[in-house]
């Protein structure tokens, strides 16, 4: 194959729980197990050494003034890359509509990825999709033993699940073995459409060659390489079709072929409730925002050896403490039930925890579907901030905790198209 330059735009990824790199067969990748993300400009994927600087100096006329380098361990592999949130429709476990024929609740294009990062339970086995959402649309993050069409679930993992991410850069295809899902951060500017920016780790960064690499371009299209091109062999029909993947946009809902839809973030809404004190009723503030963010992050570590004359490698990784966390922003105003009251509140709380009686309620799109609701049924508010501008505004952060130690209930995200 010709040497070429290779474009961004063309970039595809592609998630999966089939690793090529080490000899897998091609028809092992099914649309229940390879899924694609279709990301936005900027992406970003590598893997870093760390090094150590020796040096010498000694006394003299002629000293030695030399330095060496050495590489002596691998650093995980970062990557990251931003999607749309987009509704499917595939939001039911049971019925004759807004079904997927598994099926399993897969509301949100990149479903697995949620999964991946909140729950233990892996999205495939083998041609079996394994989706943990639940009716409706629903993720309740607390655990639960499984249902119909609902896999057991906890939140509470000391290892995330790992995958194999494949960037596809236009023509050379990198492998991410045993990716993890570290964080996902959606933002809501009421200009744009939602998007969730993806972080994570991996072991390895790997260039597919030789057979590894015709086997991933048979799947996910490209030129071969003696030469010849080969399309790329989606199919939303059938999950257990061979030597496929899933596509970004289709999806098979209740037997008919249909497209994921945008969220317009200006037309996001909020429910805030806090109580002024532990004796007081609680007040819910609706009011429009400015700005609007959430983040999910699982604060993942990885071990690597010291080994003295080798060059060391990450051997696993562990999950820290799970931070639920946002901020939102609005113009000041006041009245009853506004920011102004909303922000008095919060100041003349003397309690150095308040999340007891304050819980939260983003739905970012609206009332109205397309929307994702992210419910947070305890949450701890900072002291809000002025911001002054041409308008004065109100910034605030906030950080969901769990109802009762333990439970792991922070979060509840229902989807709806």
């Amino acid at each position: 194959m010709a040497a070429q330059l290779n474009l961004q735009r063309n970039t595809k990824v592609f998630i999966s729980t089939v690793d090529l790199s080490n000899g897998a067969a091609v028809s092992a990748v099914k649309p229940a197990n390879t899924w694609q993300v279709e990301i936005l400009a900027g992406y970003a994927v590598s893997q870093s050494a760390a090094t150590q600087d020796i040096t010498s100096l000694e006394s003299g006329t002629a000293p030695d003034r030399s330095q060496q380098r050495f590489n002596t361990a691998l650093n995980p592999v970062d990557w990251n890359f931003q999607a749309y949130l987009k509704p499917t429709g595939m939001q039911k476990t049971a019925g004759a509509s807004d079904k997927h024929a598994s099926g399993n609740s897969m509301p949100v294009a990149d479903w697995f990825m949620w999964q991946a990062m909140m729950s233990s339970t892996s999205w495939a086995s083998g041609d079996e999709i394994r989706s943990a959402w639940e009716d409706d649309g629903k993720f309740s993050l607390a655990g639960r033993t499984a249902g119909a069409n609902v896999f057991a679930h906890t939140s509470n993992f000391s290892t995330a699940s790992e995958y194999h991410l494949y960037v596809k850069m236009d023509n050379v295809v990198y492998q991410v073995s045993n990716a993890t899902i570290n964080q996902g951060s959606i933002d809501a500017a009421i200009d744009g459409i939602a998007t969730t920016t993806w972080t994570g780790f991996g072991t390895n960064l790997v260039e597919l060659r030789s057979d590894a690499r015709d086997r991933a371009i048979s799947v996910f299209g490209g030129i071969l390489n003696d030469g010849s091109s080969i399309t790329a062999n989606s199919n939303a029909y059938e999950t257990t079709a061979e030597a496929s993947y899933h596509p970004w946009n289709s999806y098979n809902v209740s037997g008919s072929i249909s497209s994921a839809s945008f969220i317009k973030n200006r037309l996001s809404t909020i429910e805030i409730k806090h109580a002024p004190s532990a004796t007081e009723a609680g007040v819910t503030f609706t009011f429009p925002v400015t700005a609007l963010s959430f983040d999910y992050n699982n604060n993942i570590t990885y071990l690597t050896p010291e080994e003295l004359a080798s060059l060391n490698a990450p051997i696993g990784q562990f999950t820290g403490a799970r931070a639920i966390s946002g901020s939102l922003s609005a113009y000041l105003r006041s009245g009853t039930d506004n920011t102004a009251q909303f922000l008095k509140q919060v100041v003349e709380d003397s309690r150095t925890s308040s999340s007891a009686t304050s819980n939260a309620n983003l739905v970012i799109g609206g009332a109205t579907a397309p929307y994702v609701a992210l419910n947070l049924p305890a949450v701890q508010f900072e002291i809000p901030s002025h911001s002054i501008d041409d308008v004065i505004g109100v910034s605030v952060n906030f950080l969901a905790q769990e109802t009762a130690k333990g439970t792991g209930d922070e979060l509840t995200m229902i989807v709806a198209k």
